[in-house]
């Protein structure tokens, strides 16, 4: 073996021993939610890739030595963004017959997270959840109770959501029949600026 043989050998040596080992920080991604999450670590200097999964799906890695930073940097920005089940999805058929209370419960919960979705979707929005409560009520009753919904919407530290709050409360309760705008709950929780 001649010298530049040794000096190449020793020289990948070196290389690949100075390599960070990478581990994956998210699987099973829809590849929008992959590109976000490597978006935001991109962006803050944190270097990943993104790799096929499972049926259809993606997995983004990074090196072990920047795992904790990624995990802190992508809870902050709520990414990747909590899955979202629809109507569809929710109603699917398990068994033969299913309760009449079975299925209430099926299109509130589908409904609040159709319309969860549809706020998260706002600029400055990093999650929201929406909880309904339509009463069971005797249509020959006097004194129905009334739908209520409580929506909690977290935001970025340097998003001010004020203004956006009579809209949403406007699209809570156009997709909700029979509800009265004094009975929408909004409650914006504002994260804490990144540490400097």
């Amino acid at each position: 073996m001649n010298k530049l043989s040794t000096v190449v050998i020793l020289a990948s040596v070196f290389l690949f021993a100075g390599c960070d080992k990478e581990t994956t920080l998210h699987s099973g991604l829809e590849e929008r939610q992959a590109n976000l999450v490597m978006a935001a670590l991109l962006d803050a200097g944190i270097g990943c890739h993104k790799s096929p999964g499972e049926e259809g799906t993606w997995n983004v890695s990074v090196d072990e030595s920047k795992f904790a930073a990624a995990v802190n940097l992508l809870e902050k920005a709520g990414l990747p963004r909590r899955a979202h089940q629809g109507i569809g999805e929710v109603f699917k058929k398990t068994g033969m017959i299913s309760s009449p209370s079975e299925e209430r419960i099926r299109f509130m919960d589908a409904l609040a997270q159709d319309i969860a979705k549809t706020i998260s979707c706002i600029d400055g929005v990093v999650d929201a959840r929406v909880h309904v409560v339509l009463p069971e009520n005797d249509p020959f009753a006097r004194n129905a109770l009334p739908s209520s919904a409580a929506v909690a919407i977290r935001s970025r530290w340097d998003a001010d959501l004020t203004d956006v709050i009579p809209s949403v409360k406007g699209l809570v309760k156009n997709a909700i029949e029979g509800l009265a705008p004094e009975k929408i709950m909004v409650t914006i929780f504002r994260d804490p600026p990144p540490r400097k």
